[in-house]
């Protein structure tokens, strides 16, 4: 329940702190054999020299989770960044995909017009002479075509 409590905790103490503790426990652990020859110092070292010897595991363990935690958020950074950098690339991807958008539908309106344009002409000539022209058949199936595949 309180694990992200701990984890705060631990991942505030520098990773030097863990080598400090395990140099500490090992220099205890030495001290503590060392002593423990000694009579009247004998039965303090029966429990520093065990302690000493679980400081140094634990420090040493702790040692190592701290570098793989390292480890971990280099990933994370590096996936931000890499997540950062593709979201601009998109954004720069967007822009352009709608600058061409907006060019394709200002060629549609223009050949829109255009064909409009060239119908009345014909339109006036078809009005004249009450025949259809074959321009306006040629102009017909024209504007129903997309401009941009005939290119």
């Amino acid at each position: 329940m309180f694990s992200w409590l701990i984890d705060a905790v631990l991942s505030t103490i520098p990773a030097w702190m863990w080598l400090a503790g395990a140099g500490a426990g090992l220099v205890a652990f030495f001290f503590a054999s060392i002593f423990s020859h000694f009579p009247p110092l004998k039965p303090y070292m029966m429990f520093v020299k065990p302690l000493g010897g679980l400081t140094a595991l634990l420090c040493v363990f702790m040692y190592g989770g701290s570098g793989v935690q390292a480890m971990w958020e280099e990933k994370v950074r590096i996936a931000q960044e890499e997540a950062d950098r593709k979201a601009a690339q998109a954004q720069q991807l967007n822009k352009d995909l709608e600058k061409e958008r907006k060019k394709k539908a200002e060629v549609r309106v223009e050949y829109r017009d255009r064909i409009k344009t060239e119908i009345k002409e014909v339109e006036k000539i078809i009005d004249a002479k009450c025949e259809v022209d074959p321009k306006a058949i040629e102009l017909l199936n024209k504007a129903s075509k997309n401009p941009e595949k005939a290119k």
